[in-house]
């Protein structure tokens, strides 16, 4: 069993209004264990304590202002219990498109009549909310950063859109979801945040409640975390479920740190409904898997949050994830583009399973996108990319790339909401022009014990 990702643990989400975030950024000392990655003009990397970087390649020259590189930098999760994330779903992401726009010769910005490679500033937050605060400040406001990459996790993406606006910085979303973020985005107050990655009601629990309509099944149970990802999943649950005719029959919440989940597949098991949603993280959802099978109780469908979309966790219970559903979604069979990218990730990985079909497409596009700007833009100037981030259609890895008025990818910018296992393969089964594959209902019963 893959143990490190046993370090994925339940977000807290932190609902604090900004200015008393931006109070506790600059009040609190520096961690000594925080480390700082660069990556210098030919893609070189190092590692240097928190208070400085080390580039290693060779300086170039210049025709404005005596600057070599375009300086990116971002506070993650390098260790504590969100390290797996860095590990296996941003994280790759950057490190890839990085190594590639490096390879070229770097990002063209006619104000400095030349192509710039990227320097990476990266912190260790150590899956802390207030040492990530703390580090988006620090690379705002000491190291000067020309942009910021996004932190990882809902809650900690929420506090640093705050933090990155009130500072004049762009700012892209990673790993996180933004309901909370929605009432915001319309009321234009973030005008320089983007959120990339699709969730519950953007645009997810729509599609699945359709999918299932489409199955005719007609009762779920519901299992979710005592955390804001879960609450928001269920809450939206209800909502389209409703309106698609799917009654749900129980709806659980689980504390982060649950050990057995036999009374709760027991009762779900007597009731025996069409199909079962969990809305937790890959910790709860392999607790899941596991006493289900060892219950034997498999029904007609079976949607899995976070985790479920990794290519290790199929890879983890050796194929008997097939006929499981998950959130994201999107597959090798989406475009020649996609296929592509998948090996590109493989060939960079050491380990082909940390590949997520939920957002690494979306990431990788997302950062295209944003290169893209900044070229058109032809400048550093946030609020100037920015403006090109609102208005213009790029070509990326996704296909025809862009933002809507609140600042979001549109549905149609998608590859697809909800993905199944489907012979190994994750596919996407959203009704219309973006299924790879026909769901499979009901599912597969779980292979022989």
């Amino acid at each position: 069993m893959h143990s490190r990702y046993w370090k994925l643990l339940v977000l807290v989400m932190v609902v604090a209004a900004f200015g008393i975030l931006f109070a506790a950024c600059g009040d609190e000392e520096e961690p000594a264990t925080t480390t700082a990655s660069t990556a210098g003009a030919g893609g070189e990397t190092t590692t240097t304590a928190a208070g400085g970087t080390e580039t290693t390649a060779a300086p170039t020259e210049t025709t404005l202002g005596g600057k070599d590189t375009i300086v990116m930098g971002a506070a993650r999760p390098l260790s504590g219990y969100n390290a797996s994330f860095e590990e296996a779903n941003f994280g790759p992401a950057y490190k890839v498109w990085v190594e590639d726009v490096n390879a070229d010769g770097g990002i063209y910005v006619a104000e400095y009549g030349k192509k710039m490679p990227i320097e990476l500033v990266v912190y260790d937050d150590q899956s802390d909310m207030d040492t990530s605060m703390r580090l988006v400040t620090k690379l705002i406001q000491e190291d000067k950063v020309d942009f910021l990459l996004p932190a990882c996790s809902t809650s900690f993406n929420f506090a640093a859109a705050g933090v990155a606006n009130a500072n004049g910085y762009l700012y892209m979303s990673g790993e996180s979801g933004a309901t909370t973020l929605e009432p915001e985005l319309q009321k234009g107050s973030l005008p320089l945040f983007f959120q990339i990655l699709n969730y519950s009601n953007h645009y997810q629990m729509p599609v699945f409640a359709e999918i299932m309509a489409e199955q005719g099944a007609k009762t779920c149970a519901i299992i979710y975390l005592e955390d804001l990802h879960g609450i928001e999943y269920q809450a939206q649950a209800q909502i389209f479920f409703a309106t698609a005719g799917l009654e749900i029959v129980q709806n659980t919440a689980i504390p982060m740190d649950i050990k057995d989940m036999s009374s709760i597949i027991q009762q779900i098991q007597q009731l025996n409904p069409d199909v079962l949603c969990s809305f937790a993280y890959p910790p709860q959802n392999i607790l899941l898997v596991q006493t289900m099978m060892q219950l034997n109780y498999s029904p007609n469908a079976l949607l899995l949050g976070p985790g479920g979309s990794c290519q290790w966790l199929y890879d983890m219970f050796g194929g008997a994830l097939e006929g499981v559903m998950f959130e994201g979604a999107w597959s090798i069979n989406s475009s020649p583009e996609a296929a592509a990218y998948d090996q590109r990730l493989k060939d960079f990985l050491d380990d082909d399973s940390n590949i997520d079909y939920w957002g690494a497409l979306q990431y990788r596009g997302q950062l295209e996108f944003f290169q893209q700007a900044i070229e058109k833009a032809g400048t550093l100037d946030n609020e100037k990319v920015a403006e090109v981030m609102r208005t213009e259609h790029f070509q990326t890895v996704m296909g025809d790339t862009y933002f809507d008025a609140q600042q979001m990818l549109p549905q149609d910018a998608y590859p697809g909401q909800i993905g199944q296992w489907l012979n190994g393969i994750a596919e996407v089964i959203d009704p219309g022009d973006r299924r790879t594959a026909e769901p499979v209902y009901p599912k597969p019963p779980w292979p022989a014990q």
